[in-house]
């Protein structure tokens, strides 16, 4: 099952991440199989405490995909990547989150208390930015790259949705543009395929539950 979305399923909507971070590179799009209507009774944030969140809290499985993420830990360790997680300025900004971004408008519509909690308490301490009805975005900054991880609520025609997520890369390095490129392999064809997988699992396994 391809999970893979056109950039365009991302950039035609006006999501406030694109002028949040319009100076951050759109780096990957991708999407769940699921459309869902008004009567199904989901949203974002009901999809992500049941599929999204349960994934990640077990992102360390016996997989291919695990190995790979428990591989990174070392490798972020013995070159001291994560030394200064999520406490280094926003490349080339003084902004050390996006956060600081936010405006007035942001702040009435966010609701901090529906944030996603995401982070494995190590390298991937993703930090929620803003919690909409609608889209939702959390940030990870370390010695190489600041990064960005959007979902949304994606308008998909026909008065249905699907989840979509769009991830975003400012580079601090040209090691981090080496990095990215020599691992999207990786991320393409066994990462995102398994967590997308693992996420539809705990969705399933929710509905039969009910």
């Amino acid at each position: 099952m391809d999970f893979v979305a056109e950039a365009a399923t991302h950039t035609r909507f006006d999501w406030r991440v694109r002028s949040l971070a319009s100076d951050f590179m759109l780096e990957d799009t991708w999407e769940f199989p699921y459309e869902f209507s008004a009567k199904d009774g989901v949203d974002l944030h009901l999809f992500q405490k049941n599929a999204i969140v349960p994934m990640m809290n077990n992102i360390y499985d016996g997989s291919l995909a695990g190995m790979l993420f428990r591989v990174r830990k070392i490798f972020g360790a013995i070159f001291r990547i994560d030394n200064n997680l999520n406490n280094l300025p926003i490349p080339g900004c003084l902004e050390k989150s996006l956060r600081d971004r936010l405006q007035e408008s942001d702040l009435e519509k966010d609701m901090p208390e529906r944030a996603m909690d995401i982070s494995t308490r190590d390298y991937m301490n993703f930090r929620p930015v803003y919690t909409f009805a609608d889209e939702t975005l959390h940030e990870l900054s370390n010695a190489t790259e600041h990064a960005l991880m959007h979902y949304a609520w994606s308008p998909s025609g026909e008065g249905k949705w699907k989840v979509r997520l769009a991830v975003y890369i400012k580079h601090r390095t040209a090691f981090s543009v080496l990095y990215m490129n020599c691992i999207r392999p990786f991320r393409h064809f066994v990462v995102y395929p398994h967590i997308f997988r693992k996420c539809m699992e705990h969705w399933e396994a929710r509905k039969v539950v009910e």
